[in-house]
């Protein structure tokens, strides 16, 4: 993840949704050349000189000759409804960033999570940065096939009748298993029923951390991440599900879109940053079911603490290299071309 690109960039990402577990599996490193979400501070606006994906997007879209008109965000977060502000801050506030170089703006904007403890923190977050006017947080669930039949799917869908001329899924696909499980192959579709003919879709993900890397000091990671997700597991959570780049692509043209551009950007993993994946998993011990158990796994994330350390000492940046974060641009065509 750009940021620290884990966030994973591993990244979408830090502090967000109720358990902070979307911050902590989608969190990136700062590494000005090769990684793409640089940290930031809470109500600070975020421009796309600042992170490599937004960035990525904002030169996507000029090259369109449009700007981002009215703006759904998925699956919000801190990091993208600070994004969202710099292109609605008007021109007199705005600082230097790529969006204001390309002249890009947008009308008004959707912001959509699951989690109201987040819709709160996405909402402090927009009165800090002044936009609160300007747009709307919702919190909803885009699955809406499993409700009572004491409503209609119209009364409780999400953004019913609503159409948008960008639409951005930032980490979302990672995070529905935690929301919405088995809904990922539908998300794209129900997505496009509020995409105008002719709008955009930018999906941003983060490339599966592989059960086993080559190489001795990238396993490390492999290894973290694995007891990381136990960890949520015997602590009685869902674990997040990360998507490639080629399966979002795939369901993407599935729902009648046309994937247009991609990029990828590789992720580095500083100490810091894998100490952040144990501390969180550290944190979740005292829901295990037995003290025996949280003991001998507490026993594990000492040794991985030791050895990450022993890796990143010897690299020559003192971070570790491991897969990738990506953004996927696809348009929904125009009537006359479907």
């Amino acid at each position: 993840c750009v940021q620290g690109t884990e966030d994973t960039c591993a990244n979408r990402l830090a502090d967000e949704q109720t358990t902070g577990l979307n911050s902590i599996m989608h969190e990136t490193e700062e590494n000005v050349t090769s990684e793409p979400r640089a940290q930031m501070k809470p109500s600070e606006v975020v421009y796309g000189s600042d992170d490599k994906l937004f960035g990525w997007i904002e030169h996507n879209h000029a090259a369109t000759g449009t700007s981002f008109g009215r703006f759904l965000d998925a699956g919000t977060g801190k990091h993208s409804i600070s994004w969202i502000a710099s292109l609605l801050l008007p021109p007199s506030e705005r600082k230097h960033g790529t969006g204001v170089n390309l002249n890009l703006s947008i009308e008004d904007y959707t912001a959509i999570t699951a989690d109201e403890t987040m819709r709160k923190g996405v909402l402090k977050e927009v009165q800090a940065l002044g936009i609160e006017g300007k747009g709307s947080i919702v919190v909803g669930n885009w699955n809406v096939e499993n409700f009572g039949n004491n409503k209609t799917n119209d009364d409780i869908e999400l953004c019913h009748g609503e159409m948008y001329d960008t639409i951005l899924a930032d980490y979302l696909v990672g995070a529905m298993d935690g929301f919405s499980p088995y809904y990922q192959d539908q998300i794209f579709p129900r997505l496009s029923k509020h995409l105008k003919p002719g709008g955009r879709i930018y999906v941003v993900g983060l490339d599966p951390i592989p059960y086993h890397a080559e190489g001795e000091d990238a396993d490390v990671y492999c290894k973290v991440s694995r007891l990381r997700d136990a960890c949520l597991l015997l602590a009685g959570r869902r674990c997040y599900r990360e998507y490639p780049k080629d399966w979002i692509e795939r369901h993407l043209e599935k729902a009648g879109l046309k994937v247009e551009s991609s990029e990828m950007y590789p992720i580095k993993y500083s100490h810091a940053k894998i100490m952040r994946q144990l501390n969180f998993a550290r944190g979740l011990l005292s829901e295990f079911p037995s003290d025996d158990l949280a003991h001998e796994m507490n026993e594990v994330m000492f040794e991985l603490e030791v050895e990450s350390w022993k890796v990143t000492s010897k690299s020559p940046d003192k971070r570790l290299e491991l897969g990738f974060d990506y953004v996927v641009s696809a348009v929904k065509p125009l009537e006359d071309e479907q």
